[in-house]
């Protein structure tokens, strides 16, 4: 369950930034400052220990002065919550928030389906997307060295008996919204084709300067599936260029073993065990 101050947390982690460290510029100022001091003091109090006591405070205080706000940002900083909690909230979202609407959506029963039959696949979104404020989009690089995004791609992937639903959308994660959703269904008995691939993309991204218009070219591992209209529906499962956990990543080979095994069995007769199966029910007394 999301609560306000878990929100209030994740927000800190994407609009505080690491304190910067004073510049030399300010450390030569306040050295050329306290020289010129020292020296009007020396030539204007006689009693040399009244003229120290003086340069030591005004030492001090300047020394406070440039330093405080460097302390205090770094204070405020530690207060944001470690990256593996950032990972947690957000793995437990996935399958809070889109795995209810997917299958609501989809008429699923996730009691009728194996856990393994049933895949959520996250992919970042760090450019302009339909319904979401760009301000909204962003990035952050977390302990690790990876980065963590604020709206997100989300694939579902269900394997049922019969045939195999998709539910894409986009996921503003820091205000749980679902939006740009969209449905596919493939009988099984339709696929003529699955396979990997990689698809390439060009994306400007969100943080680039108005009048910059390069762009970033990216490979998107994707599974791909056709059926007999031609129509294909593409999964993707890896961003590289993106550089985001392996934790968010989701091992999708197992599916596509338990879809390639199921066609060979209708189509070819071919003697494997069925890995597509719905949960077995106790039988009734």
């Amino acid at each position: 369950m999301r609560q306000p101050e878990r929100v209030a947390l994740m927000q800190k982690y994407f609009t505080l930034f690491e304190a910067k460290r004073p510049e030399i510029t300010n450390i030569l100022i306040i050295a050329l400052s306290l020289v010129i001091f020292g020296i009007f003091i020396i030539y204007s109090f006689k009693n040399t220990l009244i003229a120290g006591i003086i340069s030591i405070i005004f030492g001090i205080s300047l020394a406070v002065i440039w330093i405080r706000p460097f302390l205090k940002d770094k204070t405020i900083f530690k207060t944001r919550p470690p990256i593996e909690k950032m990972y947690n909230w957000l793995i437990t979202d996935l399958n809070e928030k889109i795995k209810e609407r997917a299958c609501d959506v989809l008429r699923l029963k996730m009691s009728d389906l194996r856990s393994e039959n049933f895949l959520i696949v996250p992919s970042p979104i760090f450019w302009n997307e339909p319904g979401v404020k760009p301000e909204l989009i962003k990035r952050r690089v977390a302990e690790d060295g990876n980065f963590i995004y604020t709206v997100w791609k989300v694939q579902v992937v269900a394997l049922s008996k019969n045939y195999i639903s998709f539910f894409d959308c986009t996921y503003d994660w820091i205000n749980d919204a679902i939006i740009n959703e969209r449905t596919d269904e493939f009988f099984y008995d339709d696929i003529v084709s699955v396979k990997n691939d990689i698809n390439k993309v060009e994306k400007r991204f969100v943080d680039q300067e108005e009048d910059d218009e390069t762009t970033h070219a990216l490979s998107e591992n994707i599974l791909k599936i056709t059926n007999i209209a031609s129509e294909s529906h593409c999964v993707v499962t890896k961003i590289p260029e993106m550089a985001y956990s392996p934790q968010l990543e989701v091992n999708i080979e197992k599916a596509v073993q338990a879809l390639r095994v199921t066609l060979r069995q209708r189509r070819y007769n071919e003697e494997q065990d069925s890995i597509i199966l719905e949960v077995e029910r106790p039988k009734e007394e």
